[in-house]
Formats: structure tokens, C-alpha cells, sequence
């Protein structure tokens, strides 16, 4: 701080390029979100389903942050495990007009059941301890002296719906192990649903927005957080959930795979064979379009059993639909180019 001639005080240049600072930086974030939203925005308009390949896409960099924390920083330097406080500043943040928490306005879905691959589906471990990860990383994986990577009871997930990432409550290490190659699956046996939380809180950019009174919560650290939070209120006005496996009742932290199912699926229209194939996911997108969740009972009775369902082509018209395992055909990933390819012509 200078003083000027009469006596006044007057900022200095570096007071006011720190002023400003914060300034730019919360701009770049804000252009950054809306960059982000303007795609999610095209994605829902042209596929909802979509949108789970975009928490992934968008997950990417904060996974990679929590997983090398502790390979990039010196001894005890690894930042601490996810939870919710990291979105909303603390879990005794209060949200509501009324006065509840963050942590009781998110539903906890006892019954519900997913398993994640740690290849694909974005999950935060955080090791922190350089002996356990060096251990894991040496041993855990194809070639390694323990065999592939493979769960058990230490594995502790959660998985926070509707955008579907996974915050790690144990096994951070060898959990980290998996995902850097890309090997095995997990059970998240527990699951939160943060959707009533959409009511309350928004993130407008760089600070989580309090609804009713226009309160500033938090300002993520990670802006991802923020970010995926808003992608989910997009999910939830369209009707679709990030696109994890549901798991099946019997299905645990020490199965040896997490494929149930065969991987191609010959494709019957009202009694006629298309002459071809749905791959594993087309039969999962099939399924998802007409509201019949992966690994449910009703999905279970269809791909393995070989139950009908409808599905409507872009005439109009309800179709009875048959999927039968089968190899040796010419294999595509959506029902819908089977029907425009086979006796349907141009529907």
C-alpha cells in the first residue's frame, strides 16, 4: 500500500493484480462449465444415454488427480479419500430451507446393487501409503505374481447416482492397481441417490448455489465435481441414470466375473430372424430405450431365457423383439440400424 500526496491511501500494483486474480481465474471456470453444459446440452437433445459416456469423458482428469496424488507428491503428501464434503463443503452443510443436511436430503438405495468396471467407469481411489502402492502396483495385474486384479471384502464403493461416480471408502491401493490396467470389477453394494438435492443446491460455475437464498456453499476444489453434479440435474430431467451394470442378487466383492452374459444376440422381428446380431452393449442400449434396466430380473428373462419385448420403429409401430445368443453374423450395435437394414427398409 502506497500514500498519495494527500494523504490518501492507494493500492499498489501487486495488491491489485492479486485482487484481480481470483477474478480472472473464477471466469475461465465459468467459461469452462458453460463450454461443458453447451455439449451435454447436445448430447441429451440427440441421445440421453449419451450422457453417461460424458461423466466419463469429463471424469477423466479427476480420476487420474486422485489415483497419482501420492506417486506425484513427497512422503504423507496425498490429498484424503472423496465424499460428499467435497461437493458441498462439509456433510453438516445445511441445504434446505428447513434446515437438513446434505448427507439426509441424498437417499441411500439400500436394495440397489452395481457392479463397476474399473476400466471404464469413473471411480476415485486415493492411495495413500507409498509401501501399499508399490506393493500393489508390483504384484495386482496380468503377469503379476498375485494373478489378475479380482475383488474381495476390502473393496468398498459407493456410487453416487444419477451421474454415476464412484467414491472409495476401502481398498483405495489395490483398487488404483485395477483401474491403471484397466482389469476386473467391483460391486458397489452401496449407492446414494443425490437427485432431491437438485431442488437446493446448483453449481453455478465455480461455487455450489444454495437455491433458496442464493447462499454460497462451497467452491469445489476440483471442478469436475461441480460439473458432473450439473450433468446429473440433465440426466434426471431426461429420465436416463449413468449406465452401470445393475448387479444380480448373488453377485459380490469376491465373484471371479462380472460378465453374466453372452456377448451377441441374434435379433427375431414379430417371428423373423433379421439376419443379425446385437453386440453385448446394443442389448444393453435396447434394453435401456424401453426403460428396462441392465442385470434386472425382466432384462435377465429376455437375454437369457429369450422373453419378447416391444420395441417401436421410427414409423410408429411396435415391433415384438427377440434376442437369441448366437455368433458367426454380421454384428452392429444398435437395434435400430438392424431394422432399417433388414425387412423394414427405410423405418
Amino acid at each position: 500500500m502506497t500514500v498519495s500526496a494527500d494523504g490518501g491511501r492507494r493500492s499498489s500494483w501487486l495488491e491489485r493484480v492479486l485482487r484481480q486474480r481470483p477474478a480472472k481465474q473464477e471466469a475461465i471456470r465459468r467459461e469452462r462449465f458453460e463450454n461443458v453444459m453447451a455439449r451435454a446440452r447436445a448430447v441429451a437433445e440427440a441421445d440421453p444415454l449419451g450422457l453417461s459416456s460424458l461423466v466419463r469423458l469429463i471424469a477423466v482428469p479427476l480420476q487420474a488427480r486422485a489415483t497419482t496424488s501420492l506417486v506425484f507428491q513427497p512422503a504423507h503428501g496425498a490429498r484424503s479419500a472423496y465424499d460428499l464434503s467435497d461437493f458441498f463443503g462439509s456433510l453438516l452443510a445445511r441445504v434446505t430451507a428447513e434446515g437438513l443436511t446434505a448427507d439426509e436430503v441424498g437417499v441411500c438405495l439400500t436394495k440397489a446393487r452395481y457392479r463397476l468396471r474399473l476400466g471404464r467407469d469413473p471411480i476415485l481411489a486415493v492411495p495413500w501409503s507409498e509401501s501399499s502402492l508399490t506393493n500393489a502396483i508390483t504384484n495386482i495385474g496380468h503377469s503379476r505374481c498375485m494373478g489378475e486384479w479380482r475383488a474381495d471384502f476390502n473393496h468398498k464403493v459407493e456410487l453416487l447416482l444419477p451421474f454415476g461416480l464412484a467414491l472409495v471408502h476401502g481398498g483405495n491401493h489395490s483398487l488404483a492397481a485395477g483401474i491403471t490396467n484397466a482389469e476386473g470389477t467391483v460391486v458397489a453394494e452401496k449407492v446414494t441417490d443425490l437427485s432431491p438435492l437438485y431442488t437446493h443446491v446448483r453449481y453455478d460455475g465455480v461455487s455450489m448455489i444454495r437455491t433458496h437464498d442464493g447462499h454460497r456453499l462451497w467452491q469445489p476444489v476440483d471442478e469436475e465435481l461441480g460439473i458432473l453434479f450439473e450433468i446429473g440435474r440433465l440426466m434426471v430431467e431426461h429420465g436416463v441414470r449413468y449406465d452401470a451394470q445393475v448387479a444380480t442378487d448373488n453377485d459380490s466383492n469376491s465373484d471371479e466375473s462380472g460378465e453374466s452374459f453372452p456377448i451377441c444376440y441374434r435379433v427375431l422381428v414379430d417371428g423373423q430372424d433379421t439376419g443379425y446380431s446385437l453386440s453385448g452393449s446394443g442389448a444393453t442400449r435396447a434394453l435401456l430405450q424401453v426403460g428396462i434396466q441392465p442385470g434386472s430380473a425382466e432384462a435377465r428373462s429376455i437375454i437369457i431365457d429369450g422373453a419378447a419385448f416391444t420395441h417401436r420403429n421410427r414409423a410408429g409401430e411396435d415391433r415384438r423383439v427377440v434376442l437369441e445368443h448366437y455368433g458367426r453374423r454380421p454384428l452392429v450395435d444398435d437395434l435400430k440400424r438392424v431394422t432399417q437394414l433388414s425387412m423394414y427398409g427405410n423405418d
